[in-house]
This record gives C-alpha cells, sequence and structure tokens, in this order.
C-alpha cells in the first residue's frame, strides 16, 4: 500500500505494460494489480527501447532534438 501511495503513477504505466502486481497490507496479499481486459492499448514489452528514450534525451543523457529526431524518424524533419 505504501508503495502505491508514493509510487501511484509509475504503477499505473507498469500496468499500462501489462505487468501484474499483487497488493499487500501489512504482509499480508489483500488483492491483485492487474490490466484492464478490455483496454484498447495492446501491451508494450518491458524491454521495448522507447521506455528509455526519456533517459537519452538532454540533459540527462545528452542527446539534441535533432539527433532524437534521427533516432525516432531516420531523417532530418527540418
Amino acid at each position: 500500500m505504501l508503495e502505491l501511495r508514493t509510487r501511484g503513477r509509475d504503477i499505473v504505466r507498469r500496468l499500462e505494460l501489462g505487468e501484474k502486481m499483487a497488493l499487500t497490507y501489512r504482509g499480508k496479499r489483500v488483492g491483485l494489480l492487474t490490466p484492464d481486459p478490455e483496454s484498447e492499448k495492446a501491451p508494450i514489452p518491458a524491454d521495448d527501447p522507447l521506455h528509455a528514450f526519456v533517459e537519452m534525451a538532454e540533459p540527462m543523457g545528452g542527446l539534441s532534438n535533432e539527433e532524437l529526431d534521427q533516432f525516432l524518424y531516420g531523417a532530418d524533419l527540418r
């Protein structure tokens, strides 16, 4: 429950990726969080390189917007 309260956005993202998670309270399992089976989105594999895309951008990874465009689209969009 503590992790759900403090990292809710990350947990929702993981559900969108198709991950299932146990919900525990005081060390005991009380439920299961699962992706919505009727969701229109297909689960994105956890190893998809675009999940780490934000980390490659300036200032963290140092790639400029132009370099990111080249990486994503394979061409200069100017």
